[in-house]
């Protein structure tokens, strides 16, 4: 119509696109430099007094970082004042520091000690006899192949406090020693100046029990290499391989059977009572038979005993 304006001639309408599109292109602009910036971020760091972040390293503290429970357990983090990494404190008879080895023969707790004798793992027992390290299934330390570094390590206090303490329980042994390769041995004890290497006690078995599974082998050995006494018993000694022969009357000799002798076995034999011309004449070996026969003097008129003794 004449006098009227195309609506496409008014300005206006462009204007609102042109506006619209503007304001869309900056948003997108937005968009994008936000996503570069997430894309450019440095990993966050805790530093002190902030939060600690989760899948982030931690870092920028310089003061040691305290969990506490209402109970009383705690938990110590990176406390540069001790130089400790890790500390826990557990209470009512709970662990401080508890670890759970996974499957396939994963360590519960694993310890590399420092440079300069530095332990993997130390442990200090606690009033009341408390253990300083305690292992459900034992404890496991194996030594550094550099300078003849321990496996573990135990030392007593001055105050009577033992370095390692090993119970066993059900019948098994408190502390299980096994030599390795090159004729190691299984456990050693050195003592120090007049003080005994290895203490055993017992109140009615063995203070001290030595077993050899093996013909070769040798279940205790007593050994003084610069010539001094490699054997002492304070009271009475029981050998095996001693008794009491009962040589009958009318007769001059007497055999013992059941004895493991060898080509090196030596029988010594001896009178207990004093007869008349009676005396033991020879004590003679049958290694095949494990048995030897005592010949005396003369046949007595009464029973004679005769003790006897087999070394070697």
């Amino acid at each position: 119509m004449a006098g009227m304006k195309d609506q496409a001639d008014d300005p206006q309408p462009r204007m609102r696109r042109s506006r619209r599109g503007l304001l869309a292109g900056a948003a997108g602009a937005l968009g994008v430099l936000a996503a570069q910036a997430v894309g450019r971020a440095a990993p966050a760091e805790a530093t002190q007094g902030s939060a600690v972040i989760e899948g982030q390293d931690n870092t920028g503290a310089t003061a040691r970082t305290l969990l506490s429970a209402t109970t009383g357990e705690e938990a110590l983090l990176a406390d540069p004042a001790t130089g400790t990494g890790v500390t826990g404190q557990g209470t009512s008879g709970s662990s401080g520091v508890s670890g759970t080895g996974g499957g396939s023969g994963g360590s519960g707790v694993s310890g590399f000690g420092g440079g300069n004798g530095g332990a993997g793992v130390s442990g200090f027992g606690g009033a009341g006899n408390g253990a300083g390290v305690s292992g459900g299934a034992g404890v496991e330390g194996i030594g550094s192949g550099n300078n003849n570094g321990p496996g573990v390590t135990g030392t007593g206090t001055a105050s009577g406090g033992f370095g390692v303490i090993g119970v066993g329980t059900a019948g098994f042994s408190g502390v299980d020693g096994r030599g390795g390769s090159n004729n190691g041995p299984g456990v050693t004890g050195e003592g120090g100046g007049s003080g005994d290497g290895m203490v055993g006690s017992a109140t009615t078995g063995n203070g001290v029990h030595g077993t050899a599974s093996t013909a070769k082998g040798i279940g205790v050995l007593a050994e003084n290499t610069a010539g001094g006494t490699a054997l002492k018993a304070t009271g009475p000694a029981v050998f095996s391989r001693s008794g009491l022969l009962t040589v009958a009357a009318g007769s001059s000799s007497g055999t013992v059977t059941g004895v493991a002798l060898s080509a090196a076995s030596l029988v010594l034999a001896t009178m207990q009572q004093n007869l008349s011309g009676v005396y033991v004449r020879s004590a003679v070996p049958n290694v095949p038979r494990n048995s030897f026969t005592v010949h005396l003097s003369k046949a007595p008129a009464t029973s004679a005993a005769v003790a006897w003794f087999v070394v070697n």
